[in-house]
């Protein structure tokens, strides 16, 4: 099926964290070089003729806009330098870092080129994914999509939680997704989008801080002990106590813990779980953690952010809003449960995929990274290497099962 029009067209249709991080990258790292690749984590087969389609929705994003109206909105908000949304202004999407192949259902996907541009193409090239597959393959909507999202506006409100939508990457549609986030903002609780454009257009809050990529790109250069600590600290001096929000799990929750001390714990405002179990982080690790520095969990932020639906996140905000704010960052439940029981039952669901960095060059070589997970058997990257790092972080040996995981699933998340 042809798909004749940009399925994107705005560049603020993203994640903030891409914008947040590019501005430290930008400022830091310009002459950095990084490789991302596609991981289809699911085995989808993609059907024929898709990679097609999917260079020419490449092709209409290097001519996405962004309006001089929400360049402005953008400079308002306190952590936005000047000199950065300028840049990101005059930026445009160059279609030759991004190669794309199709063999039988099975597609390929390398991104390459500076870093610091290279860095915008994850989100909209999985949400472009998502939405063409769904396109292509004639998947229908439920009739009772947009009711499921009231229900769990209603369950998440009536027990006084906090949640944001994180659903940018794996959304049905560009229409379901802007739909979900205009019904959302009237209830009291939600908090905001991980999406710059609906977070403009619906005149609420864009929410994110960074992710993964970030920590994993500062092994290459500092060496996977220093790496937590040096985006840290990078983070910090660009942003000065703003959006100090701190992903724990890169290199796994206690090895984060090992460099955080007392005056990173008074400093940033939270902390974001994003792999294991939210309970097992929380009562064995966090608030252990905070009770040794002396530091209160009060006032702080606790985002929890994996595979989260509105029943998993209640109990989780009822246990420890008396302790700390826990947040929930909803994705794929938010904007991709549109499918009928039947589709369901027939193996129709949410593309289960990511884009992920797997090698950077700081003008001393390129270096392949990893990433290590609070979820046993869910490291990204070559299984010698997570060995390696294993055991240089002191976190022991994989064991064999894990490292036929490694195996099967080599540079999957």
């Amino acid at each position: 099926m042809k798909v004749d029009y940009p399925i994107i067209t705005e560049k603020t249709d993203t994640d903030l964290y891409k914008f947040t991080q590019g501005a430290v990258v930008f400022a830091y790292f310009p002459k950095a070089i990084a490789t991302y690749e596609f991981f289809n984590r699911g085995k989808t087969q993609f059907p024929e003729g898709f990679a097609d389609e999917l260079r020419n929705q490449v092709n209409w994003l290097a001519k996405a806009t962004t309006s001089a109206k929400e360049i402005n909105w953008l400079k308002l908000k306190p952590y936005v330098h000047f000199h950065y949304v300028e840049w990101f202004a005059k930026y445009q999407f160059d279609p030759s870092e991004v190669i794309i192949t199709q063999n039988g259902g099975d597609i390929h996907i390398r991104v390459y080129g500076p870093w610091y541009r290279t860095i915008y193409w994850e989100v909209p090239l999985m949400a472009i994914i998502s939405e063409l597959y769904f396109i292509m393959t004639g998947a229908k909507l439920a009739p009772d999509w947009l009711s499921r999202i009231h229900r769990k506006g209603i369950n998440l409100y009536k027990h006084e939680c906090l949640w944001s939508d994180f659903g940018t990457r794996r959304r049905r549609s560009k229409e379901v997704h802007s739909s979900i986030v205009q019904n959302m903002k009237y209830y009291k609780g939600f908090i905001g989008t991980s999406n710059i454009r609906l977070a403009y257009l619906n005149e609420i809050e864009p929410i994110g801080t960074s992710a993964h990529e970030a920590v994993m790109a500062m092994s290459a250069l500092y060496g996977v002990r220093l790496a937590n600590r040096m985006w840290l600290k990078h983070w910090m001096a660009y942003y000065m106590g703003l959006l100090s929000i701190a992903l724990t799990d890169t290199y796994t929750t206690d090895v984060f813990l090992r460099d955080f001390g007392t005056n990173e714990a008074f400093l940033w405002d939270g902390l974001r779980q994003d792999s294991g179990d939210p309970y097992d982080w929380t009562d064995n690790k966090i608030i252990p953690h905070y009770k040794r520095l002396g530091v209160s969990l009060k006032r702080k932020k606790l985002v929890y952010s994996d595979a989260l639906t509105d029943e998993k996140f209640v109990p989780i905000s009822l246990k420890y809003r008396k302790v700390a704010i826990p947040i929930a960052g909803i994705g794929t439940y938010l904007t991709n449960d549109t499918f009928t029981e039947a589709d369901m039952s027939s193996g129709i669901c949410p593309l289960n995929m990511v884009i992920k960095m797997t090698a950077i060059n700081f003008g001393g070589g390129t270096t392949s990274v990893v990433k290590l997970s609070d979820d046993v058997g869910k490291h990204t990257g070559n299984s010698n290497q997570i060995d390696f790092i294993m055991r240089e972080l002191g976190i022991g040996k994989p064991t064999n099962d894990v490292q036929m995981e490694y195996m099967l699933n080599e540079m999957g998340e």
